[in-house]
């Protein structure tokens, strides 16, 4: 049985990170429908499997499960841009903050050269132009340093939180008048925190998260429906 189960896991992971792809690349736009039985049948795996890879995408944050509409890709609207981050600083600023000593310390021995890679990569991505890895760096670069709460649980929730922006700010990166100028912010933050500048580093983060949410906030009010508040790229 334990073969079976692998592999199962494995084509549901497979059909995740097609219609990840499709989502993030605008081909699944917000708000669209997504019927279990005929998207199971057009990529040719049953619907036990497209329920899981639906289920992986929605504690990602890019599905919503709704009682009526069934399986949508997820539709932020401003309020939730608002509400996403007000979190991301009440979690992210104080992380920085107290960071004092546990980028020094054994059990964040990794921790200075996952976000050193993570920059690199997200630098990378932003000279060749890839909108989609580039975003997918840039937050996994802020979900490194909510490792420095040292809570588990409050990484997992994290990730549900930042997981929604993921569409919203592929937008942004696409439409930045100049997205090379964001490669300095977070190497900024970077070598603050490893120098121990913690204030100066909460400081530049508060910044570029109001930065980002204003560059988030402008492209919806750009491309928002007038009748319903929502995102319809």
């Amino acid at each position: 049985m334990l073969p079976t189960q692998i592999d199962r896991v494995s084509v549901a992971d497979q059909v995740a990170t097609v219609l990840r792809q499709r989502i993030l690349d605008g081909e699944l736009r917000p708000g669209t429908s997504l019927p279990e039985v005929p998207l199971a049948s057009s990529l040719g795996v049953s619907r036990n499997t497209m329920r899981e890879a639906m289920r992986i995408l929605s504690l990602e944050g890019l599905l919503k499960r709704n009682l009526h509409r069934g399986v949508t890709v997820s539709q932020l609207s401003v309020r939730d841009v608002q509400e996403i981050y007000q979190l991301r600083r009440m979690l992210e600023i104080p992380a920085v903050l107290a960071a004092k000593g546990a980028v020094s310390q054994h059990a964040n021995a990794n921790f200075r050269s996952d976000l050193q890679l993570a920059l690199e990569q997200y630098q990378a991505a932003i000279r060749a132009s890839d909108w989609v890895r580039a975003v997918s760096f840039d937050l996994q670069f802020h979900t490194i340093l909510i490792r420095l709460h040292r809570n588990q649980r409050l990484q997992s929730f994290y990730q549900k939180v930042i997981g929604e922006l993921r569409v919203g700010m592929v937008l942004v990166d696409r439409g930045h008048d100049n997205p090379g100028a964001l490669v300095p912010v977070h190497a900024e933050i970077y070598e603050l925190l490893s120098s121990g500048k913690l204030k100066q580093c909460a400081r530049a983060l508060a910044l570029h998260l109001d930065d980002s949410e204003l560059r988030l906030t402008r492209v919806m009010n750009g491309e928002i429906s007038k009748t319903n508040g929502r995102l319809v790229t």
